[in-house]
């Protein structure tokens, strides 16, 4: 499990724009490892439909259907790539809005209840996991997974995993 450094970059939701962001990482030399794209309206939408759901009042509905118009127009990209700092340096410089964060990477063996069994460790430690993202291909014998979690709880989850990873 190693501390990585994720950049969180804001496109506008439109054709082209991923694209865009790419190329400016590949005239730097930089490899994406990973990534997450999320619609910021779909976010909201959930939001909305679990308010719903849960009979909880989170706000009112007006909020939700002004803040749903915003953010149609942009989508958050979470990515990992092998030049964190450079690569904030060249997307910046283009013009991109984005903001950095300490992630949790790891690989585990591609098996039935893995990610499961680190969830219960998180959870064991006290240590809340604010979203995870991974990926794993079919026939191989590692997933890799990114997780988010608190800053202050990196300390907490030292040495727990040892016999998973």
């Amino acid at each position: 499990m190693e501390k990585k450094t994720q950049l969180s970059v804001i496109l506008t939701n439109a054709p082209g724009e991923l694209s865009k962001m790419c190329d400016v990482l590949k005239e730097a030399g930089i490899n994406i490892l990973a990534m997450s794209i999320q619609n910021a309206k779909d976010s909201v939408k959930e939001l909305f439909n679990m308010r719903e759901k849960t009979g909880r009042r989170i706000a009112l509905a007006e909020s939700y259907r002004s803040i749903s118009k915003d953010s149609s127009d942009y989508s958050l990209i979470r990515i990992i790539v092998d030049q964190p700092v450079e690569a904030e340096k060249v997307l910046t410089g283009a013009n991109h809005l984005l903001h950095t964060d300490q992630v949790l990477v790891f690989t585990l063996p591609h098996q039935p209840g893995m990610l499961g069994k680190v969830a219960k460790r998180f959870g064991e430690a006290g240590v809340n996991i604010d979203y995870i993202y991974g990926s794993a291909m079919e026939r191989h014998a590692e997933a890799m997974f990114i997780v988010h979690i608190a800053e202050a709880d990196f300390n907490r989850i030292q040495g727990r995993f040892d016999d998973l990873l």
